[in-house]
């Protein structure tokens, strides 16, 4: 049983941390600890000021240490680094943090949302942010520069500051205990644990590469905007009233936006090429791949390395990892085949003779942004990537047979795909076909019961007529009959747990693939995973609704929407086998990391970005990597035995890099 120590800190630091990250912030010369709130189980709440209640502060530190307890927290990463900063270093797995067990129940992540959504009677008091910004930060005026604000000093202030620390032990207690139904396993604490651990590690930055990149980005930049300004006398490409001017006087057409996804359309509707240089400089400039490296310069920490760039339970609703600060999921690719070269001339060259050899500076400089992340002096990094895990998943879950045989025979999924739609020989959709090319489109789009939009979306080669979408969509379904089958039963069985309030089994041609429960509290709907944990979807309904034109019987449930809102979403079968399938794939990853950690203790996983990992492997004397690539893969490709009745034959395949890169 969990014996809880709830804490939260209040703290003073120079570091920005939003820009630079827990670590830099809590690794700064003048981070302070300020106040400290702490309840033993049910207990009041404790508030100690550190700088002047020492016997307070030797006595919380004496719980710390008092293994017996759980630490709970709100965003746990940040007490457990506070801690660290001191001089005191307690086990990751020894915490438990309620804004990921709030993600893992399906509610909002912040103490403030996730207030509203449980409607908490403590609540979260309102008054913390101006305080925060009074007492934590460093001030600024004309005339003292920059000072500090301490607490001694106003005492009424330091009063209030102690109360919202306390609102917000409580809030986080009450928020505990009304989670408490859908506490993680302990496999997931060893999760966390892992993912506190490749956070510390972090990954070592080229800051050379990243400060000159950056530098040669703004010289570009500001090139640009002058050019602009002088042709068209447009001081700012960013101000929307004055392209909003430019554009009307070119086209005598008004826009009201001139977002990303606007511009193409607003070049082809001026048809102007006036409109076309000044609006793709805009682009240009508005360009946020290169912002990276700023990104990275903004948190690299004392050691030369990155920390805390991943999220556990990022994605609330199936467990993936996010990833923060850089956001090392969404890096840009590379295509040069000289990649040293360019990198080494963006590290020392400046931007007349960079663009004399590279030509487009930014779409240069935007494609080594991975190259930044380089291995440490000694080693090098093995990457492994799984080779189409989600398509591999769900063909083992769907029991879509002729799948997982074109997966264990080492076929290419996109020409098997194509030749049972299409009903050709494999031989006629093979690579450089525009069959196999339709293959790919369909196998991205269709798994998880898209339709036409879905198809648009893949089909980023346009390489099929829109016409047909719909005669090929019906096609795959007839060639994949057991994942259509999957999407209805994982519906029908979700509908039968919500109306009788008991546990449904989904099984799938004799094998067990999970369950779905009920939980009373929060009315939440529940996917038991093969893994033993559980995606969670609270105040889960099921309710009539006109769907294109149609009255249809639709599970909803309440959740985070794209703009960060607590709101009702709908989901369906498809949807339900999307997150089914991710979330699986996900404890893979989770498996074969943990494997490569187990099996080969000296290497260090100092990175994961969708279904890769990038592992920094000691060198022997000839410069080979201790562990081999093959190594690496094997690992990777381990079966839990949890995954093995669904004989999903796993597959990984990587390079070996003393800097990261796309391969």
């Amino acid at each position: 049983m969990i014996k809880p120590i709830f804490i939260d800190f209040e703290t003073f630091s120079s570091e920005d941390i939003k820009a630079g990250g827990a670590y830099r912030y809590t690794m700064s010369f003048d981070f302070e600890i300020l106040l400290v709130g702490y309840a033993v189980g049910d207990s009041d709440v404790v508030i100690v000021d550190v700088a002047n209640d020492r016997n307070g502060w030797q006595k919380f530190i004496s719980l710390m240490e008092d293994a017996q307890y759980t630490i709970v927290s709100h965003n746990a990463q940040f007490e457990r680094l506070c801690l660290k900063a001191y001089g005191i270093d307690i086990p990751a797995d020894r915490f438990l943090c309620t804004a990921s067990l709030a993600l893992y129940a399906g509610f909002p992540e912040s103490l403030k949302m996730l207030s509203a959504a449980l409607d908490l009677k403590e609540g979260k008091k309102g008054t913390g942010l101006a305080l925060i910004k009074f007492f934590s930060i460093p001030q600024q005026s004309k005339k003292d520069g920059v000072y500090r604000n301490y607490m001694k000093d106003y005492p009424e202030k330091a009063e209030e500051f102690k109360d919202y620390l306390r609102y917000d032990v409580l809030s986080e207690r009450e928020a505990y205990h009304r989670l408490e139904y859908c506490m993680f396993p302990e496999s997931e604490r060893e999760v966390y644990a892992l993912d506190q651990y490749i956070n510390d590690t972090g990954i070592k930055v080229d800051v050379g590469l990243a400060t000159n990149a950056e530098n040669l980005n703004n010289d570009f930049c500001e090139g640009l905007k002058n050019h602009i300004k002088d042709l068209y006398n447009i001081s700012s490409l960013r101000s929307t009233k004055q392209l909003q001017d430019f554009c009307f006087a070119r086209s005598g057409i008004t826009f009201d936006s001139f977002r990303k996804a606007d511009i193409d359309g607003i070049i082809a509707a001026c048809n102007d090429s006036q409109v076309t240089e000044v609006l793709e400089a805009r682009k240009v400039i508005n360009k946020t791949s290169n912002a990276k490296y700023t990104a990275m310069l903004n948190c690299v920490c004392p050691d030369g390395r990155v920390h805390g760039l991943y999220r556990y339970y990022g994605a609330g609703r199936t467990g993936r990892f996010a990833g923060r600060l850089v956001q090392m999921q969404n890096l840009p690719r590379n295509y040069i085949h000289e990649l040293d070269s360019c990198r080494e001339d963006a590290k020392n060259v400046d931007l007349a003779t960079f663009e004399l050899f590279w030509g487009d500076a930014p779409g240069m400089l935007s494609q080594i942004i991975r190259t930044a992340f380089i291995a440490d002096e000694g080693k090098i990094f093995v990457v492994a990537d799984y080779s189409a895990i989600e398509a591999r998943v769900l063909a083992g879950l769907a029991r879509e047979e002729w799948r997982l045989d074109a997966f264990r025979n080492g076929k290419d999924i996109y020409v098997v795909s194509a030749s049972r739609t299409f009903s050709l020989p494999e031989e006629q959709c093979g690579k450089g076909t525009h069959y196999r090319q339709q293959g790919k489109v369909t196998e991205l789009a269709l798994g998880y019961g898209g339709w036409v939009g879905a198809m648009e979306t893949m089909d980023y080669e346009k390489s099929i007529d829109p016409a047909r979408y719909k005669d090929i969509i019906l096609r795959w379904r007839e060639a994949s009959p057991r994942i259509v089958e999957f999407w209805e039963v994982l519906e029908g069985k979700a509908k039968l747990c919500i109306r009788n309030k008991a546990r449904v089994d989904v099984i799938q041609y004799g094998v067990w693939v999970c369950r779905f429960e009920w939980f009373e509290e929060n009315s939440s709907l529940a996917i038991l995973l093969p893994s033993g944990r559980r995606l969670f979807y609270p105040e889960c309904k099921i309710k009539t609704k006109s769907i294109n034109g149609r009255e249809r019987s639709v599970i909803t449930y309440m959740g985070t929407d794209l703009t960060g809102k607590w709101s009702e979403l709908d989901t369906y079968g498809g949807k339900l086998t999307e997150n089914l399938t991710q979330a699986v794939s996900r404890d893979i990853l989770v498996y074969g990391m943990q494997t490569i950690r187990d099996r080969y203790p000296g290497v260090d996983i100092v990175g994961h970005i969708h279904d890769e990992t990038v592992n920094e492997v000691p060198v022997d004397d000839f410069g080979e990597p201790v562990v081999t690539l093959k190594e690496i893969c094997q690992a990777m490709a381990s079966t839990p035995a949890w995954a093995e009745p669904f004989g999903i034959p796993l597959n990984a395949e990587g390079f070996i890099s003393n800097y990261y890169k796309k391969d």
